[in-house]
């Protein structure tokens, strides 16, 4: 397992942060979902398949600093990710005479908004522009940035419905002075974490074997992870 995290290190340590959470997906499976939410599902079985499937979390409460410490099961909650609709398909929301076309948002969608943010358009806007595919009003072709705030959040909440595994949160509360927050989980950047510091663990006992022992890379990979530590603990006590 060692082997295939560190070929992994290798190959999204040199992409983008923004783009690592592809890399990593692309590495580790044939055809990558466009829906968001199975994408982030498929990080989390990624995750569960590499280190197991318990995923330590943590939040910092924004009221009084105190830190929350909770933990999530990566399998269910990747079962519980994925889509319930074909991102292809083509949706309708009719209310108070605006019919609106839509489709739900993909990971090109999301790139191509944040490529555009960066340049002062707006993220939203963008979205909007490339997956709604017909927005009218009593008949009349209507502008979709334009949509009066009631229907947005109508929009917003089939979005959800839609798609409920796109944004990863948790309800959480503080032990400390009971304040309440949503903290939201980036799928990519947590197993991305896992990854690094697996990936420059191994590297650390594969320098302190082969300085003790005189041992390659491939030797040392080649042993379990226990009779590595075992020998780590015989080069650290010969050292002493």
């Amino acid at each position: 397992m060692s082997r295939d995290v560190l070929a992994l290190w290798e190959r999204a340590i040199g992409a983008a942060p923004d783009v690592r959470a592809d890399a990593i997906l692309s590495a580790c499976i044939d055809s990558p979902s466009e829906s968001l939410g199975a994408r982030n599902a498929e990080l989390l079985s990624v995750r569960a398949r590499l280190f197991g499937r318990v995923q330590p979390l943590r939040s910092a409460c924004a009221q009084c600093g105190a830190t929350v410490e909770f933990s999530v099961d990566c399998d269910a909650l990747a079962r519980e990710l994925r889509p319930t609709a074909d991102g292809s398909a083509t949706h309708a929301l009719e209310r108070d005479g605006y019919r609106i076309e839509f489709r739900v948002p993909g990971r090109s969608d999301v790139a191509h908004a944040t490529a555009r943010a960066a340049t002062g358009a707006s993220f939203v806007d963008q979205v909007l522009e490339r997956c709604i595919i017909l927005c009218e009003y009593e008949g009349s072709p209507f502008d979709p940035t334009a949509l009066p705030d009631e229907i947005g959040e109508m929009l917003s909440e089939r979005l959800e419905m839609l798609e409920p595994g796109a944004i990863v949160s948790f309800d959480l509360a503080c032990p400390e002075c009971a304040a309440r927050w949503s903290a939201r989980m980036n799928c990519g950047d947590v197993v991305w974490s896992e990854v690094q510091s697996h990936a420059e663990r191994v590297l650390l006992e594969i320098d302190a074997l082969a300085r003790a022992y005189g041992w390659t890379e491939a030797e040392v990979l080649s042993l379990s992870a226990t009779r590595r530590a075992a020998y780590l603990q015989l080069a650290s006590a010969g050292a002493a």
